[in-house]
């Protein structure tokens, strides 16, 4: 099984890059992972550049990606904002979906909420 989940970044004219991830979307997996390892916006950046991935490492090197490793066509999704991506982003059975900011923080979602948490609070009420 595979827990579905989306990657992305807010450019600072406000659209929003994305990058699927196969497997391990939960807040304790991919989550977990991003707030970790992927804090930097240039090491973001590099991730998202990567296209769809299959498993999310602790490094864009050690990131199974479709693209890169696999030899599939780069696939990128935009949304012109934010707002758009928490709205429209679970399309295809996607359960999760992370966004950093401008800001440089990392925002989460879980499929079926409306509410939209820092990646910290969210770690938090999972007890993760």
């Amino acid at each position: 099984m595979s827990t579905r989940s989306r990657i992305a970044i807010e450019n600072q004219n406000g659209s929003v890059t994305s990058v699927y991830c196969h497997f391990d979307g939960y807040i304790s997996g991919v989550g977990k992972t991003l707030e970790k390892h992927y804090t930097d916006r240039s090491v973001v950046e590099e991730l998202i550049e990567l296209g769809d991935i299959s498993t999310l490492g602790e490094s864009t090197e050690d990131t199974v990606a479709y693209c890169r490793n696999r030899g599939e066509d780069l696939c990128l999704t935009s949304y012109l904002c934010v707002e758009d991506l928490f709205d429209l982003g679970f399309e295809g059975g996607i359960e999760y979906v992370y966004c950093f900011t401008k800001n440089n923080i990392w925002l989460v979602n879980e499929y079926g909420s409306n509410q939209v948490n820092d990646l910290k609070v969210a770690f938090e009420e999972e007890g993760a």
